[in-house]
């Protein structure tokens, strides 16, 4: 707060508009990546991207024990460097939230991504636009309090205007990134 007080008082919009933006881009990767681990359908790797297995007294990502792969439109392999270490990944896929069956043949795993129901396709597009919501909220939310800051610290109209045009400007352009990504994941989610 007091680095932002010292940026508008030295009128440093570049500065102010860099770390507003720095924040937005944090909400906009965070959402990006939920996104991006939607099962539509079609396999992609991404939906184990943060499952970790507990090996050896330590949980470990499973890209750092084994190698994964998709074999076909609908399935994933997953090939553990270490034999032993089969049933743990097994076990985490299992526990973890995401939602999907594994088949194990002795020597790896097999995950078969189921296709998607009617039903199902309408449940994630509404879960989708709800996270839409929130992502424009939180972008709303960065806007108002660098609004606030502005106001509290610019006591000349022009300049008080100016900053706040330019942080508006910043928060439509956000808005529209983070819509455009929800809007083509929707149209993925239909179109299979």
């Amino acid at each position: 707060m007091k680095v932002l007080k010292m940026l508008i008082q030295n009128q440093n919009k570049e500065l102010l508009l860099k770390q507003m933006k720095d924040r937005m881009n944090k909400i906009l990767n965070y959402f990006k990546k939920f996104v991006s681990k939607i099962r539509i359908g079609k396999a992609n790797t991404d939906i184990l991207d943060d499952l970790t297995v507990e090996y050896s007294d330590k949980k470990i990502n499973l890209y750092h024990i084994a190698s994964i792969t998709v074999n076909n439109r609908n399935t994933i392999l997953i090939k553990p460097w270490e034999a032993n270490i089969l049933p743990l990944i097994e076990k985490s896929i299992l526990k973890s939230k995401i939602g999907i069956v594994t088949i194990n043949n002795g020597n790896m795993l097999k995950i078969v991504i189921p296709n998607l129901t009617e039903e199902r396709r309408k449940e994630i597009i509404r879960i989708n636009n709800i996270k839409l919501e929130k992502a424009k909220i939180l972008l709303r939310n960065i806007r108002k309090e660098y609004n606030k800051i502005i106001k509290l610290n610019i006591i000349d109209i022009d300049t008080f205007n100016r900053y706040k045009k330019h942080i508006n400007t910043v928060t439509r352009e956000y808005i529209c990134l983070i819509e455009n990504i929800f809007k083509k994941k929707n149209k993925e989610i239909i179109k299979i």
